[in-house]
């Protein structure tokens, strides 16, 4: 008696293991690159309908008809499983033949040619027809006949997967010709390992992505461990030249129990001015097109890729998460290209089933340590640089004052008239007395932008912590609904239907309050430029929508028909429309505030060259407060109120090079806000 397997386990080991068609394609070319193939072609035949074919080809060892029935034909285990170094000095990277299985079953029928090495002139032939499996009671009633014959080819594999039953469209093609462009490691000095894809797509994707850019970036960082688990990391600058280097004790006090590790990262600024004055030849338009390609960090395990490890989606370093706290001297995954390469001889990092990434052992987490602590180091001393020059600025300053105003004594002393220097003098301290009051109240309010800073890079990592116990709560939800559901039936819905529910809707809620924080702080909406404003205020409508349905508020657009802009920034017009709903909402949930018909119209009107923004609400408008007094800070009339959101507004329109007008029962009977603002030609 012994163990008999159904034939739908194939299935379950293959299709519900690797579900994504591009990831079992990948599977094959990683067999070719444990093949010791230098080269390996995938073509795509009529895939853009049902039944087209895949075909995978190389120019690798091959196999033996022992190889096939010993090793391509068992699932579960492999030959690489002993980790043999091959003649071109690799180590295999694939293990289980899971993924082999997966991409197999992407057709109905699968043919086998390969060509051994050791026996020129020799190939042998294996046709799979999946279908011979769904008469079959269990998976070793289907044999298979290796048939062998002469040949004129060289050694190598060949595998065409027939009928395929997904259909792959434009951009299924794209992703996977970048997959497999970014699978070796394209900017590695000798790959060794080169991969074709035949379809248009691939050879443009294939030009952005040669057309390396690695000159240009600002920093250029190298940092590795070594069999020990000792680390070394320098930062070089744009000309090569190392401007700060780092030994381990200045990383971590303990040494990293992981295998010996490469990282090198590059890292861009993309500052028009600088940036132009390094590389006359090559715009930042090109640089960031080719970053959206080929940014953020990826790792290279044994010569080759491991998903999910730098996707566009995946920020395994956390580098957008602590830009938000050092915006000025830290990189995102959109500006930054890098790799961490591991050969791991011992087997110390651990994929999982289903291909896609390490199983959190040890090993890997302590990578990652080593990844993130270099980092923060990079961050540290980038940041010690930029407070140094902040000091001798502000330590500058008094001086050239100084040195100004002895300029200015001796100009007069030797080009003024006796009789007219104590009017020029009067008229520079009269001067000197405006640019002191000027500077006391920017003082005053950097303290209170400060506050706010403060106050917004806190609310920012609160929110990106929240997301794990709001996580939580929808587990525990689902939980609570699927036993519920299990043991009380039809009873559920009365009893716990609404619960539950109220707990789906809290956690979506919650999601969506944690990402107002981190949409707010983003960098770039603060670089001046033309900002379409009708898209700002769509944008932070529906930022703010989970608000709107909570209060039961409708929200009216009544946009002029055209499409104003402005010159500015997106932060600012931001801030400005924000501060104002924001506003509106207290509004409605004041002591005597209306309950029922809540509503909110934001109309836009031209004048001339200048863009009326109104804002109306029909709550109860602006009471017990002067309206000359809305805009200084600290002045609110609700409880638990900062003071400070109108104080924003006038400052932003202020800013803009606006007017604001506020009226304390407007249209609708609530406040009314007037913002003006000179467009700009798009």
């Amino acid at each position: 008696m012994h163990f008999k397997f159904s034939p739908k386990i194939l299935h379950r080991l293959g299709e519900e293991l690797v579900p994504n068609p591009d990831q079992g394609i990948i599977e094959l070319v990683k067999n070719s690159y444990d093949a010791d193939a230098t080269v390996c072609t995938v073509e795509l035949v009529n895939i853009s309908a049902l039944g087209g074919s895949i075909i995978i080809s190389d120019n690798g060892v091959g196999m033996d008809k022992d190889a096939i029935n010993e090793g391509w034909l068992v699932l579960g285990r492999s030959k690489k499983a002993n980790r043999e170094v091959t003649q071109l000095g690799r180590l295999p990277v694939g293990n289980k033949g899971l993924g082999r299985l997966a991409a197999l079953q992407m057709g109905s029928q699968v043919i086998l040619k390969t060509r051994p090495k050791y026996e020129p002139a020799i190939e042998y032939f294996l046709t799979i027809n999946w279908h011979d499996f769904e008469d079959a009671d269990v998976v070793e009633d289907v044999s298979f006949d290796i048939q062998k014959s002469s040949t004129h080819k060289g050694h190598g594999t060949e595998i065409v997967i027939s009928n395929i039953k997904n259909i792959f469209n434009k951009r299924d093609i794209q992703r996977l010709a970048r997959e497999l462009l970014l699978l070796a490691d394209p900017f590695a000095s000798q790959a060794g390992f080169h991969i074709q894809l035949i379809a248009t797509e691939f050879s443009e994707i294939e030009k952005q992505v040669n057309n390396a850019y690695f000159s240009d970036a600002e920093y250029h960082l190298k940092a590795h461990i070594n069999e020990e688990g000792i680390a070394e990391v320098s930062l070089l600058d744009w000309q090569e030249n190392v401007i700060f280097h780092a030994e381990h004790s200045e990383l971590s006090q303990e040494s990293y129990k992981t295998p010996p590790t490469e990282f090198e990262l590059w890292v861009f600024l993309l500052n028009p001015q600088s940036f132009s004055a390094r590389s006359a030849s090559t715009s930042t338009k090109q640089v960031r097109e080719w970053l959206a390609q080929v940014g953020n960090v990826r790792l290279y395990h044994r010569g080759l890729r491991v998903k999910p490890y730098g996707d566009q989606d995946d920020d395994w370093l956390k580098l957008n998460y602590a830009r938000s706290r050092n915006p000025e001297v830290r990189p995102s995954t959109k500006t930054v290209i890098g790799r961490v390469i591991v050969n791991d001889p011992n087997d110390r990092l651990l994929q999982k089933t289903d291909r896609l990434g390490f199983i959190e052992n040890e090993a890997f987490l302590e990578l990652k340590r080593f990844a993130i602590d270099v980092l923060e180091w990079m961050a540290k001393e980038r940041l010690k640089v930029t407070e140094m020059q902040r000091e001798k600025v502000k330590e500058q300053v008094p001086r050239d004052i100084t040195e100004a105003k002895a300029r200015i004594e001796k100009v007069i002393e030797a080009e003024v008239p006796k009789e007219s220097r104590i009017k020029v003098r009067g008229a520079i301290q009269q001067y000197e007395i405006v640019t002191e009051r000027e500077t006391k109240l920017l003082r005053e309010d950097l303290q209170l932008y400060r506050s706010l800073a403060t106050a917004g890079t806190t609310a920012a990592v609160f929110a990106h912590e929240s997301g794990k116990p709001v996580n939580l709560i929808e587990k525990a939800a689902k939980r609570i609904e699927k036993i519920g559901k299990k043991l009380l039936l039809e009873k559920y819905d009365e009893s716990l239907g609404d619960p539950v529910a109220m707990l789906y809707k809290i956690s979506k809620s919650l999601l969506r309050f944690a990402n107002f924080p981190l949409h707010l702080l983003k960098r770039e909406k603060r670089r001046a430029g033309i900002v379409d404003v009708h898209t700002v205020i769509e944008d932070v409508v529906a930022l703010f929508q989970s608000f709107f349905e909570d209060g039961k508020i409708a929200v009216i657009q009544d946009k002029v028909d055209a499409k104003p802009c402005i010159y500015g920034s997106t932060a600012l017009l931001e801030a400005i429309i924000t501060n104002i709903l924001t506003n509106a909402i207290n509004a409605f949930n004041v002591e005597g505030g209306r309950i029922e018909e809540r509503k909110i119209v934001i109309r836009t009107e031209t004048e001339g060259d200048y863009l009326k923004i109104k804002f109306l609400d029909n709550g109860l408008g602006i009471t017990n407060l002067k309206l000359d007094e809305i805009w200084i800070p600290g002045k609110t009339t609700r409880e638990g109120g900062t003071g400070l959101g109108l104080t924003i507004v006038k400052d932003s329109v202020t800013d803009l090079g606006g007017r604001i007008k506020a009226i304390a029962k407007g249209e609708l009977g609530g406040a009314e806000f007037i913002v003006e603002l000179r467009m700009v030609e798009d």
